[in-house]
């Protein structure tokens, strides 16, 4: 049976063969990390993990000018409870058979003899039909813009998270300029425990998106517009949660919402010098009323600017990182006025990346990662934080030892925007972190990358008089090899 499933395999892979032309492309990663006293206090909590991922690009050139594109995420991060949709950390080193409970010894993970199966995951399938002046692009796409502020792929090498959209779209290009009006579905919408679908209910989740963008390779010069209009009728299931931290206190949700997001950037690469800059906002209605009958309003705005150095004839090359995130203000219980940036953008290996301290201090709940609570927050988690209710700045240097090796300094620092905590009174400065990095690139295709994260908590992290939690040091170690093909 084996050997005419084997040869069936191979006769229908050489109909695909002849048919069109089939590519290959993809990354496998390994990850290692080790946080300590993220917590930040006497407990010295400490986390340590291993991931390991394989990403899988395919590419049918089915006729001319018809290319199909998919993208396999082999091993997947899963924790069970799904807090982590749209991600590609990997599988976790340790994936036993059991959950801990087990009813036999065919799902003890202490008896066991093997590790427990992944599946495989889609996360990208789409069409682009290339024509004349333009491009039909339909499926699921991954959106990537600018600098990757709001929307972003995943496309870096260690990138943990992506976004994508179920769409259709028409790429208009003329000359340097090309104009992108997507239409995407977010959400089929279903009636409340409706299984399967219902797809007669008017419950939809949709966005309405138009990309602008002018590229010029000869000058380096790049600018961009992107907008995004999201709608939802009866569908609505934005967050609403207790205590501390909610949106829209303790009132009904209507469902209908509509919220709106302008990103621009523009960017000027040359031989030694880059820069780089993108401004985005947002605005609308999240569908929620407040128990006094308010509509609840969302807006805030962020920034990021990103400068590089590369002096010729020289090892050493600069960078440096700023940016801006409003907050959400806890005692405004009929606006979100906070901005969080996408999780991909890291500017450090410890904060803005991984949950330090003993409350959400940048007020990141939105991307339903952290459970609100009562503003607490747990330090067992993957790098789920973002840039949210800050100011920052991260001056970088690197020293080029030899064509492969080079080292990498990294300081960081911050202030809060906005007072966290309802009715306290809490200090704005975050501290300061050194990351230090010791890299590896013996080609274009292989990196390997060793860091260590140093991090002197600020005042901001006592949460007040009223809190006077500890500030301790808290440190990282991270070592990561990708190779791409």
């Amino acid at each position: 049976m084996k050997k005419y499933a084997t040869l069936f395999f191979f006769l229908a892979f050489s109909v695909v063969a002849q048919a069109g032309d089939f590519q290959w492309s993809g990354l496998y990663r390994i990850e290692g990390n080790s946080i300590k006293n993220s917590s930040l206090d006497d407990s010295k909590k400490e986390k340590a993990y291993g991931l390991h991922h394989l990403i899988l690009r395919p590419r049918i050139e089915a006729a001319d000018g018809i290319t199909i594109r998919s993208r396999f995420d082999i091993f997947n991060f899963n924790d069970g409870v799904n807090n982590y949709p749209s991600n590609q950390l990997g599988a976790i080193f340790g994936s036993g058979v059991g959950d801990g409970t087990p009813t036999s010894t065919s799902d003890s993970s202490v008896v066991s003899q093997a590790q427990q199966p992944n599946t495989l995951q889609v996360s990208e399938l789409y069409l682009t039909l290339v024509q004349e002046f333009g491009a039909l692009v339909a499926g699921r796409v991954p959106i990537q813009f600018g600098l990757g502020m709001v929307h972003n792929a995943g496309n870096g090498d260690f990138d943990h998270w992506m976004d994508n959209r179920d769409l259709v779209g028409y790429k208009i290009v003329m000359g340097n300029l090309f104009i992108l009006p997507m239409y995407g579905k977010v959400s089929e919408g279903t009636a409340a425990g409706a299984t399967p679908v219902d797809l007669q209910k008017n419950d939809d989740v949709t966005d309405i998106m138009v990309q602008f963008q002018y590229e010029n390779p000869e000058s380096g010069m790049e600018m961009g517009l992107f907008y995004q209009g999201r709608s939802a009728n009866s569908g609505n299931d934005v967050p609403q949660k207790g205590a501390d931290y909610f949106i829209g206190g303790t009132g009904a949700k209507l469902g209908r919402m509509s919220t709106r997001n302008f990103s621009l950037y523009g960017l000027k690469n040359t031989k030694n010098f880059s820069f780089g800059v993108e401004a985005s906002w947002q605005e609308g209605n999240l569908g929620i009323v407040t128990s006094q009958g308010k509509d609840v309003e969302f807006s805030g705005y962020g920034l990021a600017t990103e400068i590089d150095y590369r002096p010729e004839n020289s090892k050493m090359s600069f960078g440096f990182k700023a940016g801006y995130a409003t907050g959400d203000n806890p005692e405004t219980d009929d606006k979100f006025e906070g901005f969080i940036f996408d999780r991909n953008y890291d500017v450090a290996l410890l904060l803005f990346n991984h949950t330090l301290g003993q409350k959400n201090f940048f007020r990141t709940e939105l991307i339903g990662t952290q459970d609100p609570g009562a503003g607490s927050i747990t330090h067992n988690n993957a790098d789920i934080e973002a840039i949210s209710n800050v100011i920052y700045f991260a001056p970088s240097i690197n020293y080029k030892w030899s064509d492969r090796w080079s080292l990498e300094a990294t300081l960081v620092t911050g202030w809060l925007q906005v007072d966290p905590l309802a009715g306290v009174d809490v200090d704005k400065a975050l501290g300061y972190e050194l990351d230090l990095g010791f890299n590896f690139k013996p080609n274009d295709r292989v990196t390997w990358i060793n860091q260590i994260g140093l991090f002197s908590p600020g005042s901001a992290f006592k949460a007040g008089d009223v809190n006077n939690f500890d500030t301790n040091f808290a440190y990282g170690l991270a070592t990561k090899a990708a190779i791409s093909f």
